[in-house]
């Protein structure tokens, strides 16, 4: 496989009810206590936790149709806007969930690359899904 990803393209690790809702378009914030000046595309990790699994029902979801340790979609983010005291909400568009999520680790910074070999295929994987989106 050609490694072929676009430099600045980042991932961010949300629980997984809160990445399907952004990927399925029912969640166009996401809120986080850093601001970001990051614009562009950002693929969508749906995290191995559970801590905010009651929120499936909120959106309608079945949590054991889900994939956890998983990149599940990608959208843009817009721009940032303080929402609050040590609060920012990233305002996010375009957002489309994968066909086929592709496993991978998270991290535990906001925004994180492709570090590694492993990610680096995750993410050529991850660009192709969103080129083949975009020839629609």
């Amino acid at each position: 496989m050609d490694i072929n990803y676009p430099e600045k393209l980042k991932a961010i690790s949300i629980h997984p009810p809160f990445a399907y809702a952004i990927v399925r378009g029912l969640k166009q914030q996401e809120y986080r206590t850093k601001a970001t000046n990051r614009k562009g595309w950002i693929l969508i990790h749906a995290s191995k936790s559970t801590a905010s699994d009651e929120y499936f029902r909120e959106y309608g979801m079945n949590p054991s149709t889900i994939k956890r340790g998983a990149i599940i979609g990608a959208c843009k983010i817009t721009s940032c806007l303080q929402a609050g005291f040590d609060q920012y909400a990233y305002q996010l568009s375009e957002a489309f969930e994968f066909k086929t999520p592709i496993h991978c680790a998270g991290s535990q910074s906001i925004f994180w690359g492709a570090t590694n070999e492993e990610r680096k295929v995750v993410f050529t994987l991850a660009s192709e899904q969103i080129r083949s989106h975009l020839l629609k």
